[in-house]
């Protein structure tokens, strides 16, 4: 690698660059399939995404773990998501309505549209993400206690949810 004066070469941008590219195409799917999950509207949840690696990119030759990273900042994003729609429900906004991707089972992502958000979120991670409870309690910023309640909780509730259809 060649610097000049602070600046790094041409080959090393492009490199970086591709590096962030190759990482883009790798996760996008699933970061996708994440935020579907978590914010049931696969407009925003493309808006999110988006958002999400553009902050990622930013930090890009920063980051010791860049897929955890990204996940961190689109379940806060989820979040921020999820509690502006609470303020709008409390002020009798009309709800968003629910966006189904087309590789999901329209049922399902129906279902856990339902479902309270902490539940959806719980549920999203530890099974549409393939999360840890661990990894799932501290994307929340709850104990895994908490985690284990919340999935088998959502997990009563989907069932009974895809009952009634």
């Amino acid at each position: 690698m060649f610097e000049i004066a602070g600046q790094e070469s041409a080959e090393t941008v492009t490199s970086h660059e591709l590096d962030f590219e190759g990482f883009y195409h790798r996760e996008y799917r699933a970061m996708l399939r994440l935020a579907v999950g978590l914010v049931d509207d696969r407009s925003r949840a493309e808006e999110l995404v988006q958002d999400a690696f553009e902050r990622t990119l930013v930090r890009w030759g920063r980051l010791d773990s860049p897929a955890g990273f990204i996940r961190r900042v689109l379940v806060n994003a989820s979040r921020s998501e999820l509690r502006r729609r609470a303020v709008s429900r409390r002020r009798r906004v009309e709800p968003v309505p629910i966006g189904v991707p087309s590789d999901h089972d329209d049922e399902l992502v129906a279902a856990l549209g339902r479902l309270s958000a902490r539940r959806r979120m719980a549920l999203t991670l530890r099974f549409l993400d393939d999360q840890s409870e661990a990894s799932t309690a501290a994307a929340m910023g709850c104990r895994v206690g908490t985690v284990k309640s919340l999935v088998s909780r959502g997990l009563d509730d989907l069932r009974r949810e895809m009952e009634h259809r």
